[in-house]
């Protein structure tokens, strides 16, 4: 049985640029980790809390093979294709089955995938995060599932893409050392969240993500 991990955090820094680091979107939602074995699969977030049957759409994750570990985001996006928050915690909330599935019709929500740790059984931990990447850009590829997506980075254009994602709506950006290892539950200066000054303060939502 795969381990219930908890996920790898980060600590927080100003906009650079540098060749050694993939960056990518800082997704404004609710971090989980889900595992996927012969007998279903298991959504957790960043407390151990079980968050499986509150996100039944995720069933599509089944698909996945079995010994499969990854981590990510739970999205929900507003009708411009920026993440709301707000919506999200509502529906997160959420614990009657009936209320449940109503709330797929008014906040839908996607899993955004950026680190893959265990593939078909075997683990991917102290494989560098390059590595990880690149397997899971396959892993969801051949997945082909709407609910499911991989977080797409960029490899040195910290600032620029830092600019754009914050004029874009998006909460700031996440910087990743590409040599870095997964360090369950520890917070590593190898990743760093970067983000406006203004909101850089901790808020009700980083209980929830990086």
């Amino acid at each position: 049985m795969l381990p219930k991990l908890l996920p790898m955090l980060a600590v927080p820094a100003a906009p650079f640029d540098s060749s050694e680091y993939s960056f990518e979107v800082k997704w404004n939602g609710v971090r989980a980790l889900a595992a996927v074995e012969t007998a279903g699969w298991r959504l957790w977030g960043r407390e151990r809390a079980d968050y499986t049957a509150r996100y039944p759409e995720l069933d599509v994750l089944r698909r996945l093979p079995a010994g499969t570990l990854v981590d990510g985001e739970l999205v929900a996006f507003d009708a411009d294709g920026r993440p709301d928050l707000p919506r999200l915690l509502r529906r997160h909330g959420l614990t009657h089955a009936w209320r449940i599935g109503q709330a797929r019709l008014w906040c839908p929500v996607r899993y955004v995938l950026f680190d893959l740790l265990y593939h078909a059984g075997r683990s991917l931990l102290h494989e560098a995060l390059v590595r990880r990447r690149e397997v899971l850009a396959e892993v969801c590829r051949r997945l082909e599932a709407a609910d499911v997506q991989f977080s797409i980075g960029v490899v040195g254009a910290g600032t620029a893409l830092y600019a754009a994602a914050v004029a874009q709506g998006h909460e700031g950006v996440m910087a990743k050392h590409l040599a870095s290892t997964y360090r369950p539950g520890r917070r590593s200066a190898a990743w760093r969240k970067i983000k406006p000054r203004s909101r850089r303060s901790c808020s009700a939502r980083d209980i929830f993500s990086h």
